[in-house]
């Protein structure tokens, strides 16, 4: 172990030099022999000096990442103010390594104004969190009115109040959170997101969320309540809700709720499983219901489970459970180019893409809902209850469709996807989205009904003959790759969701 003191990379002469004397605080230790700090006793803001000629700034260290917290939220004297708080609007702050923080970390911003509006560069590497706060806006950022990028967080966040998400608890109308990972147990009450609890109009694109959120109402795997852009994202982990209330309350496996004009869902994914005591639960969005509010080119292949339905639950308030969306309505609403591949467990009434649909416009020229699929083995309708009973509106918008149907219809979707009929990409071999990367090697699909030889044989032509090379004809005389395996995948499907239903 190597102990570093922060005292001495400063001297009295620099401290006074610049006009300001910074805090400095207690040691911390680095371990040589790996990438992270492992032990941090307390805070550091010596690396930054807002007087130099600088505008980025490379933190290594636990210590480092507890003294940006220090400087956006407690504010310090920097020569002319006495209470400064840090915005780092303009400047970039950089991870240099992989950091795990031991204690709990105070979450950087509060408030619109006492919030990070810099670019924090995670550079592809990984904090892992440990937050635990009593109310307040939680999350790495409480409040964050700048950018997130490039960053990896792990860990837990847990928060007694609302607004609690990994990333950030509040993500103002100037933020951004871009291609950032989390796998982080995120438990909060209202507004509980995987990446951000709540989204005033700020973007969140390019972010996968592999960790389970947790809360009571609006709970979302990325957002918990949306007022702005989710583009290009996906939920793997588990959304659970626990409360049941007013009928605009939304658990969603990428949204809890999307209430805005200006809120847009599109290119996005759910394959986690959505557990709801809420009245509106969807694979993608809980509750929508506001014009202009959209959901584009988005799949979920997760299944949904309702509990304390109307039928248990004494406050008689029915539960509304859609594969894409639990209740949407108004006029301006769209819902266009999705399909959902998910079973849902006792809702009151259920949708194969919509639970309760509750359009006001009974003639219009623009079908809102459009080329929406649902696998035909659900045994639901599409839209479970259609409260204006708007044929017009809804025609074609929702269609049923055979699992082997489904696998080839990625042209049908729309230019955001790709065929996946050999499941490399998940999904269980259902069209993905196109900016949906490899995971590792190439992943083989491996059917019961092959014996061990012919696996083998065909993972190896599968290997050596890559699509854009070999011809659409029989890989061993007696059958042909793609159809094989998509109608094997089919029956499966087909045979999972009879085995649920009865």
């Amino acid at each position: 172990m190597k102990w570093i003191k922060l005292a001495a990379a400063v001297s009295l002469s620099f401290l006074f030099a610049v006009g300001s004397v910074l805090p400095v605080f207690a040691v911390g230790t680095v371990d040589d022999t790996t990438e992270e700090e492992t032990i941090v006793d307390t805070f550091s803001t010596l690396w930054f000096d807002n007087h130099r000629n600088s505008n980025e700034f490379v933190i290594y260290t636990a210590s480092q990442l507890q003294g940006l917290s220090y400087l956006v939220d407690e504010g310090h004297f920097d020569g002319f103010e006495a209470n400064h708080h840090e915005t780092f609007k303009g400047k970039t702050i950089k991870l240099g390594r992989d950091i795990s923080m031991r204690d709990s970390f105070k979450p950087i911003g509060n408030s619109e104004d006492i919030c990070f509006q810099g670019i924090f560069d995670g550079n592809g590497h990984t904090i892992t969190l440990n937050i635990s706060e009593n109310g307040g806006y939680t999350g790495l950022f409480g409040y964050l009115g700048g950018t997130v990028t490039n960053l990896k967080l792990k860990g837990s966040v847990r928060s007694t109040g609302a607004e609690c998400g990994a990333i950030a608890g509040y993500l103002g109308d100037t933020g951004v959170i871009r291609n950032c990972k989390t796998d982080v147990t995120v438990t909060g009450t209202a507004k509980t997101g995987g990446i951000t609890g709540h989204n005033n109009k700020g973007t969140v694109v390019g972010c996968v969320n592999n960790g389970n959120v947790k809360g009571t109402i609006k709970i979302g795997g990325i957002v918990g309540e949306n007022w702005g852009t989710v583009l290009k994202c996906g939920n793997r982990g588990t959304v659970e809700s626990l409360k049941r209330g007013a009928t605009t309350y939304g658990t969603g496996g990428v949204c809890g709720r999307s209430v805005s004009s200006d809120a847009s869902i599109s290119k996005c994914f759910n394959t986690g499983t959505v557990i709801s005591k809420t009245e509106g639960t969807g694979g993608i969005c809980g509750y929508m219901n506001a014009k202009g509010s959209k959901i584009l080119s988005c799949y979920n292949t997760g299944d949904i489970k309702v509990k304390n339905s109307s039928r248990l639950a004494s406050d008689g308030i029915r539960g509304y459970a859609g594969g894409l969306v639990g209740i949407a309505g108004v006029k301006g609403l769209k819902i266009r180019n999705c399909y959902n591949t998910g079973s849902i467990d006792n809702s009151d009434i259920s949708g194969g893409i919509i639970g309760d649909y509750l359009d006001e416009s009974r003639f219009t020229e623009d079908p809102y809902i459009s080329n929406n699929y649902y696998l035909n083995v659900t045994g639901i309708k599409g839209i479970g209850r259609d409260f204006e009973g708007n044929a017009k509106n809804i025609r074609d918008g929702t269609e049923k469709i055979a699992p082997a149907t489904l696998m080839s219809c990625a042209k049908k979707l729309g230019s955001a996807y790709m065929e996946n009929a050999h499941a490399y990409y998940g999904a269980d071999g259902f069209p993905v989205l196109k900016w949906q990367k490899k995971l590792g090697q190439l992943k083989k699909t491996h059917l019961s009904c092959l014996s061990s030889e012919l696996q083998t044989k065909y993972d190896r032509y599968l290997t050596e003959h890559p699509k854009s090379k070999r011809a659409e004809r029989p890989v061993m005389i007696f059958f042909n790759h793609s159809a094989f395996t998509s109608q094997a995948i089919g029956d499966f499907h087909e045979q999972k969701h009879k085995s649920i239903t009865h």
